[in-house]
């Protein structure tokens, strides 16, 4: 390119200065002047052709960017739409009493952070009064009720305000069951004259409208004997901070 340029540009001096002091005759004139000529068409052609080429690269590492773009955003989408179906696929099935209908739901977000034991669920048909028990894999994660009229608030274990009936044990002594840590519950109002002991599994009692009975909770591993009653302080088995997919006691048929 740089040779080529040169070399008309030589031609043009030569051609110029033998017309300014007629050193040659027409004859040598005009075949300087038509190589000249020639140089410069093949200099122009060869311009041409280069910023041809230099425009079609450029569109086409524009389209490659535009595919590449393309398959980016179809890369985070397949990717965020396999996370769902994971989440989803760890929500195990198991059998239910007949009289009652569970329904899977998903957690939205935390409703109140940095307090990671509410969180919002889209669930809507809840009245403000009622209660509804929500369950992973038969383990009992806490309650649920309405937030606002349109979206259901999800109080997990862990939280003071969650709280349900509960049977502990071979005795099944019944007590009420209560948030009280991130990894801790309390049940209380346990008859002082039921034997419980640590160890003892505790499940859902079932009577209360929020769960069926057996949803299984957590095991003892404490006991407080008071004067009227008796507490226990329970590992609940539900006590994740990465809440997906639950079901939520939905009604009794």
């Amino acid at each position: 390119m740089l040779r080529s340029t040169l070399l008309a540009v030589a031609a043009i001096l030569l051609a110029a200065f033998a017309v300014r002091f007629e050193w040659f005759g027409g004859a040598i004139f005009a075949e300087v002047t038509g190589a000249v000529k020639r140089q410069y068409g093949a200099l122009v052609a060869s311009m041409d052709d280069a910023y041809e080429r230099h425009f079609d690269q450029a569109e086409k590492i524009e389209a490659l960017l535009a595919e590449n773009r393309q398959l980016k955003e179809n890369q985070e989408t397949l990717n965020a739409f396999a996370l769902e179906v994971i989440s989803l696929s760890k929500l195990k099935n198991y059998d239910t009493p007949a009289d009652f209908r569970v329904r899977t739901v998903r957690a939205l977000s935390y409703a109140q952070p940095p307090d990671m034991q509410k969180i919002l669920i889209d669930y809507d048909g809840l009245k403000r009064s009622e209660v509804r028990g929500l369950i992973y894999n038969n383990q009992a994660a806490g309650v649920v009720m309405s937030a606002d009229g349109k979206r259901a608030k999800a109080l997990l274990n862990g939280d003071p305000e969650c709280s349900y009936a509960v049977h502990i044990g071979e005795t099944k002594a019944p007590g009420i069951v209560m948030g009280k840590s991130d990894q801790e519950m309390i049940v209380r109002y346990i008859p002082a004259w039921m034997h419980i002991s640590e160890g003892d599994e505790v499940v859902t009692k079932g009577l209360d409208g929020i769960f069926f009975a057996g949803v299984k909770v957590g095991v003892v591993v404490k006991v407080n004997r008071l004067n009227a009653y008796i507490e226990a302080i329970v590992r609940p088995y539900y006590t994740t901070f990465d809440p997906d997919y639950f079901y939520l006691v939905e009604s009794v048929r």
